[in-house]
């Protein structure tokens, strides 16, 4: 099929423009009158980039009020064609308008997803294509939708977390650009002519060197930060650094009980969803965002395929907590693995809260010692030449 961006107007009279799929100009054209536009313009386009994907935010939207229709018996053209009514002045309605032609003209959702996949993970489609193979697409529905917004909530409490100490960071950043750059040469002029302390010399340097080299500083805060996203987002280097923040006290407590979290209820929302256990442990260990982690599971993914039980191959590994495996054994022998899943996530989403509160609380302090240990070292290396004058005074 072609696609062809269109320029056109609204029954109000305002200006829209967006892209659709086609298998000929006169049907493009078709389609636009169905949705009550006046067309202006109207051009083939070879650049995909016309579908703008769906923000995470939206993804969420979007799941959930698919969900709800297809809950109330709507078939899922009439489902995915009421979403893109109400997604026309959206960045992302070509998109949603792609995905209702595409079902109409006979395609599996599932399939049709395959086209974006910036939109929808692989994960996502495989429980989509799991719930039109068992003919529940509803429940599979529900289940990433609570996934999804499970994903959100956790991200949005780490930035919540993390606000008041980036906070801090920052102040802590501006307070000692406010020291070198202005008070400590208010105060230079003072001094000027005496014999200064070594400790007061050495505050004044790193000031004045600073002050006169301050482009190599801003150029230095500017390329390093950059070289090191570049570099991050390298495979190895990445693997490397996340295979090393398991070495780390407290962050590595962390890091595992939010990954195995993550991976609990993953895993448990696709097993509901139909998908069979090796499938499973395939998408849900790219949830764990960790490279040992993943290798962890991939091995043991492979050996339950050769017969073994997933408990009895993550027991042999120290990253993994021993409760965790405990846990799913006992899942597995009494068949309900699935709700153990869920309960374990529970207990690790709540070990992971603690966790991180105990990470900021330790975080609050150092910054506050380390900003005052800068302005105490300020302070001491102004009071120590006057209390020299002021001893020489005397005599």
């Amino acid at each position: 099929m072609a696609l062809y961006a269109y320029k056109a107007y609204t029954a109000e009279g305002k200006k829209t423009q967006g892209t659709l799929e086609s298998t000929s100009e006169q049907e493009a054209k078709q389609k636009i009158r169905e949705l009550h536009l006046i067309l202006c313009e109207l051009k083939e386009s070879k650049d995909r980039k016309g579908f703008a994907d769906l923000s995470k935010d939206n993804l969420i939207v979007f799941t959930s009020q698919l969900s709800q229709l297809i809950s109330a018996k709507i078939p899922l053209y009439e489902s995915l064609l009421a979403l893109e009514e109400q997604a026309r002045s959206e960045p992302y309605h070509s998109l949603v308008l792609s995905l209702s032609e595409r079902v109409k003209a006979g395609s599996s959702l599932s399939k049709t997803m395959q086209d974006f996949p910036n939109s929808f993970s692989p994960l996502y489609r495989a429980l989509i294509s799991a719930g039109e193979a068992v003919g529940n697409l509803e429940l599979s529905l529900v289940r990433l939708s609570s996934l999804l917004s499970y994903q959100r909530k956790m991200a949005k409490q780490l930035m919540s977390a993390l606000t008041y100490p980036l906070f801090l960071a920052a102040m802590m950043f501006v307070s000692i650009c406010i020291l070198i750059g202005f008070v400590i040469p208010s105060i230079e002029a003072l001094f000027e002519g005496r014999t200064l302390p070594w400790f007061t010399a050495i505050v004044f340097a790193t000031s004045s060197i600073a002050r006169d080299y301050w482009y190599f500083f801003v150029g230095g805060g500017i390329a390093i930060p950059t070289f090191l996203y570049f570099e991050l987002r390298k495979p190895s280097v990445k693997a490397k650094l996340q295979r090393f923040s398991l070495k780390i006290p407290v962050l590595n407590r962390y890091i595992i009980h939010a990954s195995l979290a993550r991976f609990a209820r993953t895993l448990a929302t696709l097993l509901d969803g139909g998908l069979p256990l090796p499938q499973s442990l395939a998408y849900a260990s790219e949830a764990l965002h960790n490279a040992r982690l993943q290798e962890i599971v991939d091995t043991a993914a492979a050996k339950v395929i050769e017969g073994k039980t997933i408990s009895h191959e993550l027991l042999r590994y120290k990253e993994i907590p021993s409760l965790f495996s405990r846990m799913i054994r006992i899942g597995e022998e009494s068949g309900k693995l699935s709700p153990m899943l869920t309960q374990v996530a529970s207990i690790y989403e709540e070990e992971t809260e603690r966790t991180l509160n105990k990470l900021v609380t330790l975080a609050q302090p150092i910054l506050l010692i380390v900003m005052g240990g800068v302005i105490g070292t300020v302070v001491i290396s102004i009071l120590l030449p006057l209390s020299d004058f002021g001893s020489a005074m005397d005599m």
